[in-house]
């Protein structure tokens, strides 16, 4: 029986912190769906490598490999160049689900490119004056034997950087996990947190391109114009909060950081809307978690955010303060139930369910290998 080593490391936060966002989020799902599937005519092996232990063995139907060993380059270049997974666990192919990474053989290995906002936003990864780094990115996504990635922008992109062709990589849409997002009935953390009846949340604030500047800008004069409403935003970066600091006393912007899931699909479910300003995505987690929770979505329209959204969210033209503020006053004069159609909703949200991602996983990996 040939085998698969899928390589779980993005997740072990969930198990260390009971949290996980991002990448490790989508790897959690995938995972977690693959164990749903009955008939699987390989053998599936999970490899993490950390000095605290295995923490997911049990969760899984898989076989489990663990290097106790520091999870840092050289631990991992040392591990690659002695081929210990090879050794130990004899694969067929290896699964990244993480970006690339440092492997032993490149034609073995899949990759999950989830974007190239390494390429957009060189500064933010220190890479914006290392053309070696460009090199190798171009190197490993020409050398590996195949590549998945969540969305048909995401795919352009990669085809267009490193010139691979269209046979060579995959567009599988992650999916939505509806026992955590869906409608909440008791706004039980939301009352904690003294929020008021009516507040637009942002869940995506954590990085330069999500441009929270824009969105406090907007703020302010959706404020200055008698706007009703409170902002809550999620992990927003510390420094782009300086110039709110009196909007933040007087409780019309609520800050939240590492909420709980469940804590999560409330503060959607209550707020009038989302607001997603961002300029570039490789997906857009947030747009699918808060239609889930029933909430609309203001939205940009760039990148993957449309694939995601399609004809539900409500897009903004263009990222700038002005237009962000009449959207916002736009939607105080609207009853909550009146902003989104829940059918049309439902309707759509069934195209990205993390079942159907796991189901078309499982055919890529077969092709992969040979069956």
């Amino acid at each position: 029986m040939k085998r698969l080593l899928i390589d779980i490391n993005t997740i072990i936060p969930y198990y260390t912190e009971h949290y996980v966002t991002g990448i490790g989020r989508s790897t959690l799902e995938l995972v977690r769906s693959l164990s749903k599937i009955e008939e699987i005519p390989f053998k599936i092996i999970l490899f993490s490598q950390n000095m605290r232990g295995v923490k997911a063995k049990e969760d899984f139907p898989f076989s489990y490999l663990h290097f106790y060993l520091p999870n840092r380059p050289f631990f991992k270049k040392l591990s690659n160049i002695l081929h210990l997974k090879s050794l130990f666990c004899k694969y067929d192919l290896l699964h990244i689900p993480s970006n690339t990474d440092d492997v032993e053989n490149e034609k073995k290995v899949i990759y999950t490119i989830h974007d190239l906002a390494v390429c957009r936003y060189p500064q933010m990864w220190g890479v914006e004056n290392n053309p070696l780094f460009y090199q190798q990115l171009r190197a490993s996504l020409h050398n590996c034997k195949a590549i998945i990635t969540c969305s048909e922008c995401s795919k352009q992109d990669i085809i267009a950087f490193a010139h691979i062709p269209q046979e060579k990589i995959i567009s599988i849409p992650w999916g939505i996990n509806r026992s955590i997002f869906h409608p909440i009935s008791s706004p039980d953390f939301v009352i904690r947190l003294g929020l008021p009846r009516l507040y637009y949340f942002s869940a995506s604030c954590n990085h330069p391109r999500k441009n929270l500047p824009v969105l406090l800008q907007a703020f302010k004069k959706y404020i200055e114009n008698d706007g009703q409403g409170s902002l809550v935003l999620l992990n927003p970066i510390e420094a782009e909060l300086v110039g709110v600091e009196n909007l933040i006393e007087n409780r019309r912007i609520i800050v939240c950081r590492r909420i709980s899931d469940m804590e999560l699909a409330e503060l959607y479910t209550f707020a009038h809307c989302s607001i997603i300003v961002s300029e570039y995505e490789g997906f857009g987690f947030p747009i699918l978690e808060s239609l889930a929770c029933h909430t609309m979505v203001i939205s940009s329209q760039n990148s993957s955010l449309k694939e995601v959204g399609g004809h539900i969210c409500d897009y903004i033209e263009q990222i700038t303060p002005n237009i962000i503020c009449d959207k916002l006053l736009f939607y105080d004069k609207i009853d909550k139930s009146d902003t989104l159609n829940v059918r049309e909703t439902e309707s759509h949200l069934k195209h990205f369910t993390w079942e159907k991602c796991a189901l078309q996983y499982m055919q890529f990996y077969k092709k992969q290998l040979g069956y």
